[in-house]
């Protein structure tokens, strides 16, 4: 009997202590949710124990919001940028302060070490040719050859914008022929800092947070498997995939293509695409469909995905090197083009890998 009882007691012991240890955890919940916000849809999918992973969900999409309304944005004239410009333009000089600073400088940075063929792949400063081609606007048309000449010729003709950091640390952009856009970085930023966000709720597990082409993959999946990130067909319809990554938590993947925004010019029926040459003051030239890049900076994917695409596949190998970043590349023959070390799955029939 003595026996039976310390026998009895060890296991209950044993029992009690594992309802300790697992019983009581909490179950893992998920959340999705699509809103709209720096004029795409924003998709946010959120793991944790937290039973409020749907506030979690509106806090990012209210933090995506106020950074394109209160800092990044050059339509909005409230918005640090917008009040940047319309200094540059009236005084010649402005001063800007943090996060906007800190992100024109990453900007200016990988436009600098884009620079190809006496161009800058990818710049912030084109503000002028951006705005005059406007591909946002509800009814886009092709700009006079006049209008995009004066610009190109006169305030790009040489590198715009000169910059310097002043003695109490702003930084001041001193010409008054530069406008900025960080369009070819905005959604970048916005995932960097929903990961930012992300990290200080203990209770998030894991999200795959996307903005347009532009995606965080962050945590740890419930099930403990890689992420599966599906990369776009660039000449299907919206939703078709080409082939998928599998990639770890903690992850940037942005894609770059000339099907993302373009109209088709009603006279000619030509094609015109959103990635602009700031030499031409056209779209770029080049053979490639689309350029995704995976790297750990949500700001560096989103600005190497159009530097990669306007340079191509040999030209981008040593940005990519510089950045430790891996790409995508699709050409218009239909030809994929995959870096080493990148686990991608190859999905769409029609498509062929090039090593």
């Amino acid at each position: 009997m003595k026996r039976n009882w310390k026998r009895a007691f060890s296991i209950a012991v044993c029992i009690g202590m594992f309802f300790m240890m697992y019983g009581c955890q909490r179950k893992t919940e998920s959340y999705s949710h699509t809103d709209f916000a720096m004029g795409t849809a924003a998709n946010i999918t959120l793991y944790g124990t937290s039973s409020s992973l749907d506030k979690i969900e509106q806090k990012i999409i209210k933090k995506v919001k106020s950074i394109e309304k209160e800092q990044i944005s050059w339509r909005v004239k409230d918005s640090q940028l917008a009040k940047m410009n319309a200094q540059l333009l009236q005084n010649g000089s402005s001063s800007v302060k943090e996060p906007l600073k800190g992100w024109l400088l990453d900007a200016l940075q990988i436009s600098q070490d884009s620079n190809a063929d006496g161009r800058n792949t990818v710049d912030p400063s084109i503000g002028k040719l951006t705005q005059l081609w406007d591909f946002e606007s509800e009814n886009p048309e092709v700009p006079s050859n006049e209008k995009i000449k004066k610009i190109v010729q006169g305030d790009l003709s040489e590198n715009s914008y000169h910059v310097m950091i002043q003695d109490n640390g702003e930084l001041k952009v001193c010409d008054a022929n530069t406008q900025f856009d960080l369009g070819a970085f905005g959604k970048g930023i916005g995932i960097d800092e929903i990961k930012k966000l992300l990290e200080k709720e203990e209770d998030v597990s894991g999200a795959m947070a996307a903005l347009g082409g532009s995606i965080l993959v962050y945590g740890e999946k419930p099930d403990g498997e890689a992420w599966n990130v599906g990369v776009q067909d660039p000449s299907g319809q919206d939703g078709e995939v080409l082939g998928n990554i599998k990639i770890k938590g903690d992850t940037f993947i942005s894609t770059s293509g000339d099907y993302e925004k373009f109209f088709i010019d009603k006279k000619t029926g030509k094609k015109y695409f959103h990635i602009l040459d700031s030499k031409t003051g056209y779209p770029v030239k080049t053979d490639i469909t689309s350029c995704t890049i995976v790297c750990d900076s949500g700001i560096n994917s989103d600005g190497l995905s159009t530097a990669c695409f306007a340079l191509g596949v040999e030209k981008s190998q040593k940005l990519l090197k510089k950045y430790n970043a891996k790409a995508i590349f699709v050409d218009k023959k239909k030809n994929v083009y995959v870096s080493d070390g990148l686990d991608f799955t190859l999905q769409k029939e029609g498509y062929n890998i090039v090593k």
